[in-house]
């Protein structure tokens, strides 16, 4: 008679075998089998989550993870703490991912072997201090490695502790060399003394990875920047240059696509009819920073987050999570959604009140709170109708300098594909303007907009009219954001530690030669638009 053991494994290797075969039922079937055998199993959770995702049932999806994750707590497996907590990551369940990790015995071999990923992890869900605290922890248990390294440079980043962050990126390089993602890192975190001093090792790693690689495209911008630093501004174009080919060559992005949602969000909405203010009333006030990344919505939260009254919550991917529950619909963000059909059965009231639960813990005791994701702004329709209550400020920033911000951002994750060449930026530039203008206009005095010179050459009346827009009352010191020692985990961590300025002004114009035919498409949609 076959044991327990033998059971669960035949079952598992026939799950398997039927998912690589993609006979999905007949995987589900097998994988659901083993958990009526022993129900406290993380593994086939795990793959029951994911087969509920790809069958685009949401609920389902994120209970599997979430009882996967409640099953590696009550028993200890923390072989799987890894796997789970990355499972959870894709629902945005930061909370059950700290207890998750919490709930382990950090000495324990197993969790000491997944430690960068575990601390990454939790930076990912803004939990510097708890990341810096594991780290320091297991950092005298395990021995040094580049990603363990990169990790805590990463954290001590956010943590606005930057000198100590270049001593952990320094220290990865030694470890290993050649390592294109923390060269990269490091050169956008700060600048070399003197400068272009590290064009030489660049150089050297470039060799040791193959032209048109990833780690090839992340040296590229890592030269650019150094380059450009050093006012070698044609070598560094032509660095920038390259890298930027091969990451759109990976993304394949589709302009006609974009284009497309564009519209989608111009001339259709989801939600016909607007809760009553009343459902969603009598807390928080939600504060939606939004606007193309790179032009000004780190440094707009960091003023707002000054104000007493206000606490910023970072780059939050609640508010999708929250429609994705209600709608039972993994739900991608407004710019790529094609159907409607969940949508349009999913209670918009509903969603705010699942977002503000999903948030309470951390705005209870404050006037408003921060939610500063610059993808939202292709939510501002859905906010709306979910929180009538909210606020949405939108920064906008000189075409050039917003597109050219973007072009020299190797961006995380495939995020903005659009970023890498110049159709795909002046084509997106448009969209969002137009977009912009159409919420502004329909939104009945939701939207506001901050324009990025102004904020930094004027900051006190554009802080004046922002603050009352958002109900808040005058307060000094806002727009000093050196006093704002909250943690950064954007791509601007590094600069918005130093005061206001206007350097960023005008940037563009150090490469306006290279930069004409995007200027000229700009140019050319402004005059379409009737601007």
């Amino acid at each position: 008679m076959a044991t327990m053991s033998e059971a669960l494994q035949r079952h598992w290797n026939e799950a398997s075998h039927h998912e690589a075969a993609k006979d999905l039922p007949a995987a589900r079937a097998g994988y659901e089998a083993m958990l009526a055998i022993e129900p406290k199993l993380v593994a086939p959770n795990l793959r029951l989550s994911r087969l509920a995702q790809i069958a685009d049932r949401y609920v389902e999806a994120r209970d599997r993870a979430l009882q996967a994750s409640h099953v590696c707590v009550e028993t200890q497996d923390a072989k799987s703490i890894g796997f789970v907590s990355l499972r959870l990551l894709a629902f945005a369940e930061d909370g059950e991912i700290v207890r998750l990790i919490r709930s382990m015995d950090w000495i324990r071999r197993d969790v000491l072997q997944q430690s960068a990923v575990l601390a990454q992890h939790l930076w990912l869900v803004d939990q510097h201090e708890l990341a810096l605290e594991f780290l320091t922890h297991v950092g005298t248990r395990v021995k040094p490695s580049p990603l363990l390294c990169y990790t805590r440079a990463n954290v001590l980043r956010s943590l606005g502790m930057l000198d100590e962050a270049v001593e952990y990126y320094e220290y990865a390089l030694r470890l290993d060399p050649h390592n294109a993602y923390v060269h990269r890192t490091l050169a956008f975190h700060q600048a070399s003394r003197p400068a272009g001093s590290r064009v030489p090792r660049l150089e050297a790693a470039r060799r040791h990875h193959a032209e048109g690689s990833a780690e090839s495209a992340q040296l590229c911008y890592a030269l650019f920047k150094e380059l450009d630093a050093a006012d070698q501004t044609e070598a560094a174009w032509q660095a920038l240059q390259e890298g930027a080919a091969a990451v759109r060559r990976t993304l394949r992005h589709d302009r006609e696509e974009e284009a497309r949602g564009f519209e989608r969000l111009l001339h259709s909405s989801p939600w016909k009819k607007s809760p009553t203010a009343s459902a969603v009333s009598g807390g928080p006030v939600p504060i939606f920073i939004v606007g193309m990344p790179r032009t000004g919505t780190t440094l707009l939260d960091r003023v707002l987050g000054n104000h007493a009254e206000v606490v910023s919550l970072g780059e939050r991917n609640d508010f999708d999570a929250a429609i994705s529950e209600v709608s039972n619909h993994f739900y991608k963000g407004g710019l790529r959604v094609s159907q409607w059909t969940k949508l349009l059965a999913a209670d918009p009231a509903l969603v705010g009140e699942r977002y503000l639960e999903r948030l309470a813990p951390r705005i209870a005791g404050h006037h408003c709170f921060i939610d500063k994701n610059p993808k939202n702004f292709f939510n501002v329709g859905l906010i709306l109708r979910a929180l009538p209550q909210a606020r949405i400020i939108c920064v906008r920033r000189d075409p050039m300098d917003a597109c050219f911000s973007n072009l020299k951002e190797l961006f995380e994750g495939g995020a903005y594909p659009y970023s890498y060449a110049f159709e795909d930026l002046a084509a997106h530039h448009r969209g969002f303007v137009q977009l912009m203008a159409h919420w502004q206009a329909s939104a009945n005095g939701s939207v506001h907009i901050v324009d990025y010179e102004a904020l930094v050459r004027v900051g006190d009346e554009t802080l004046h009219e922002l603050l009352a827009f958002c109900g808040l009352a005058p307060a000094k010191g806002l727009l000093d954001i050196t006093a704002n020692a909250s943690p950064v985990s954007t791509a601007s961590s590094s600069q918005v530690r130093s005061p206001i300025h206007d350097r960023g002004v005008g940037a563009w114009r150090r490469y306006a030669l290279q930069l004409e035919p995007l200027r000229v498409m700009l140019e050319a949609r402004r005059t379409e638009n009737g601007a």
